[in-house]
């Protein structure tokens, strides 16, 4: 997970720095202001995530990539609340989102193995849902402040690392 959590920190560090409006942030990630600037709201979405994360090619980097695509397509709509979210809370919500869907993962096995009924199924994923986000705000974000859009991947590693610490109840 922590690895996966890097990767889409990424793309939301390079979807941040687009925001801001930093130009070497963008330049760490392959990316200019002049490239995003002239693609629509939609490519430019795409565009990150292709150079931040690549392609899927595991059920694991597919929910990576969907629980990052919220996030970096927030940062980069040049909606004017998108202004106002901050990269931290976005981190959060996308960590909260990749714990979440792949727990969905295992879920969707139990299931096709027949361990469970589909309602028992949508009972666990609600759950499932509310239990992660609950934890995941539990979260001082004042801890990871200060860091650079280019260093993204880390505070979402780190992030990963506490998430899983407090779903384990070590926190």
């Amino acid at each position: 997970m922590t690895a996966q959590a890097a990767r889409g920190g990424s793309a939301i560090g390079a979807a941040a720095a687009y925001r801001d409006r930093d130009a070497d942030a963008l330049a760490g990630y392959g990316l200019t202001l002049d490239e995003l600037d002239a693609l629509s709201p939609r490519m430019r979405c795409a565009r990150i995530l292709e150079v931040a994360i690549g392609p899927a090619g595991h059920p694991d980097e597919q929910a990576m990539r969907d629980a990052s695509v919220a996030q970096v397509k927030a940062l980069v709509s040049g909606a004017p609340e998108a202004a106002n979210i901050s990269p931290l809370e976005s981190i959060r919500d996308f960590i909260s989102e990749l714990t979440v869907r792949l727990g969905l993962i295992e879920l969707r096995d139990q299931y096709l193995a027949k361990e469970m009924t589909a309602a028992e199924s949508r009972a666990r994923e609600k759950g499932l849902r509310q239990w992660v986000k609950a934890k995941a705000a539990r979260l001082d974000l004042g801890r990871y402040a200060g860091v650079s859009a280019n260093q993204f991947h880390q505070v979402a590693r780190q992030m990963s690392v506490d998430v899983l610490r407090l779903l384990r109840g070590d926190a």
